[in-house]
């Protein structure tokens, strides 16, 4: 990807973008918002329904790479905040600065909400975890299925000052998914929504390092949304958002990147949460000889209380 400012106005700045396959796009983008106003290529059918899936997301690349670029060279905000790198990183930064307090503060109940899904596992100790909000009566599929969100929102000072509700995403018919949003959130952008799975984490560091790290393949999203290879400490498999899982799922163009199993160059999966015991322990409990699965052999130390 590449890209130059070609005019501007009052409002806003006139751009050449180059896609990753040699094609320009003639894209102008608001000032006071990012919004792209106008684009023109020549590479691509110009109506979206005649596109191919890697034609479409070519088109995409090149806008969010316009609103990047912009944001780049001049002084204008013009990355939407739920694929704002920059503004990840800082709330990963917050995340890691939480003391345990404030970890079940403006988490705990997002916590409690993904252990809840193993209270009928006899190898998960949830201790006296309830359901903070029960799943919708209209979900179709198994519990497996659902996602659950929650907004991050930074203060001047770079620190997490709330949080929103709990958004619970869920089919509702076959390929037709919908979030129902719980509780109270402030009036304004969040600086990011970690997007995530039920996991059977119990202690809350580990809880908080498994937000993080969906963050972190957040960030690896934003990158390749916009045609760019990600920096390297951002070249990790896992979720991210599901929005783009669905793309590395069925899209061609896209390697698995949500596979944290998947054989990619560069990628590794690296959720790395604090543990009870040392990872040399955990090395030494483990073994390919013993019988039953890795689960089995960990799961006494790390999911019990």
């Amino acid at each position: 990807m590449d890209g130059r400012v070609t005019g501007e106005t009052d409002d806003l700045f006139g751009l050449s973008v180059i896609d990753n396959n040699d094609i320009e796009h003639v894209i102008d983008v608001r000032k006071k918002d990012g919004k792209i106003t106008a684009h023109n290529q020549d590479g691509y059918p110009d109506k979206a329904a005649e596109r191919t899936h890697s034609e479409g997301e070519h088109v995409g690349h090149a806008r969010k790479y316009a609103q990047y670029y912009v944001a780049q060279e001049t002084d204008y905000d013009t990355i939407p905040w739920d694929i704002d790198a920059d503004r990840f990183a800082d709330v990963r930064q917050a995340l890691q600065a939480l003391s345990i307090d404030d970890i079940n503060h403006f988490f705990g109940d997002l916590l409690d909400q993904s252990l809840s899904h193993y209270r009928d596992d006899p190898d998960v100790d949830v201790g006296e975890t309830t359901r903070p909000h029960e799943l919708p009566a209209e979900m179709i599929g198994s519990d497996d299925a659902v996602r659950y969100k929650q907004e991050i929102y930074l203060d001047d000072t770079g620190a997490i000052e709330a949080v929103s509700g709990i958004g619970i995403e869920y089919y509702v018919a076959r390929g037709d998914r919908t979030t129902t949003w719980h509780g109270e959130r402030p009036d304004r952008e969040p600086d990011a929504a970690v997007d995530i799975v039920p996991a059977p984490l119990i202690d809350p560091v580990s809880f908080r390092d498994y937000l993080d790290y969906n963050l972190r393949c957040q960030i690896r999203d934003c990158y390749l949304m916009r045609g760019m290879e990600p920096p390297a400490q951002y070249r990790v498999l896992g979720h991210g958002q599901y929005r783009f899982t669905g793309k590395y799922e069925n899209f061609d163009l896209y390697p698995p990147y949500h596979d944290f199993q998947a054989d990619i160059p560069g990628y590794s999966h690296e959720f790395r949460p604090d543990l009870p015991i040392t990872w040399a322990e955990l090395r030494g409990m483990t073994s390919p000889n013993q019988s039953g699965s890795l689960y089995d052999q960990i799961k006494s130390t790390l999911f019990t209380r």
